[in-house]
């Protein structure tokens, strides 16, 4: 299915970022029909009809939220623009949550989605969704996990090629072992670089930890830290989280799924995939051979 993205703002607050998400998405999603209010309208169009339409026909409403979303336009007696019912900002997040269109929150510049109450009640289940932040130091990566989240897919968790590099899972899902046969398959494949290890553990299925294992190497201890921080967010999507080790510039990483009795699923053979393709990005991973390179 197409994805027809509606990119909702308030100017005094996002309006750089909703500018660069634009981009982004123009670039990374080529076939995607994308409607930005100062884009997207033709010369002579009504507004309010214009975007009421592209409202009614998104498949996704990304609502951006900075540190000034709910202050921003406020007159000089402190009255938010967020209170009127006439305002767009407002209007738009109510139209989607009432016409159960995807609704995704995404945080910038250091901002939280604001608690129930500050909210007019039509806006407060936007609280529940899930919310993603884009950093401005990591914005390549953080908009992939965005892009994600927007897409669809008809692939199948049961198949080692259908694993999508960045998380899909949501909370409500649960994870599904993978048989040992498919594992050293992939292990063989997509997941060249990693392996197998067992270790005693007395919460374990027969008292034996099952893991995948892989080492990252990188040029210093702080590109170590900085690419631990970056691929977090992925993680937290997958709803799911590694057991790593940092030894200077060396990470390594331990995948298990715990309530499956410490045994390999897909959801590790997922986040693999995911850090794999996140270190082949980073500026920090080692590239000299004293340093060694776990790149392949």
């Amino acid at each position: 299915m197409k994805s027809r993205i509606f990119i909702s703002y308030r100017r005094h607050d996002t309006e750089n970022e909703a500018g660069r998400l634009l981009t982004s998405i123009q670039r990374e999603l080529p076939a995607a029909d994308v409607f930005m209010d100062t884009s997207s309208l033709p010369a002579g169009s009504v507004w309010p009809d214009a975007v009421r339409e592209a409202l009614t026909s998104a498949t996704a409403v990304v609502v951006l939220i900075g540190p000034d979303w709910l202050r921003a336009g406020s007159d000089d007696w402190g009255r938010r623009p967020i209170d009127r019912t006439d305002d767009w900002v407002r209007l738009e997040v109510e139209q989607a949550i009432a016409t159960s269109t995807r609704l995704l929150p995404i945080l910038v510049r250091g901002a939280q989605i604001p608690p129930a109450d500050v909210l007019p009640e039509p806006m407060r289940p936007l609280t529940h969704r899930q919310a993603l932040e884009i950093r401005a130091a990591y914005w390549d990566h953080d908009v992939k996990l965005l892009f994600r989240q927007i897409a669809e897919t008809d692939q199948s968790p049961g198949d080692d090629e259908a694993f999508e590099v960045f998380p899909r899972f949501k909370t409500d899902e649960t994870a599904e072992s993978i048989d040992e046969g498919k594992l050293s398959k992939a292990l063989q494949g997509s997941l060249r670089g990693w392996v197998r290890v067992e270790t005693p553990d007395s919460t374990a299925t027969d008292g034996i930890r099952v893991e995948l294992f892989r080492e990252y190497r990188f040029e210093s201890f702080k590109d170590t830290m900085a690419f631990m921080a970056q691929v977090a967010p992925g993680c937290d999507i997958a709803n799911h989280h590694p057991r790593w080790e940092n030894i200077w510039r060396t990470l390594r990483v331990f995948l298990t799924t715990w309530n499956l009795g410490h045994r390999v699923s897909d959801r590790d053979v997922q986040l693999a995939k995911y850090f794999d393709a996140a270190y082949q990005e980073f500026d920090g991973r080692a590239r000299t051979t004293g340093l060694g390179t776990s790149a392949t």
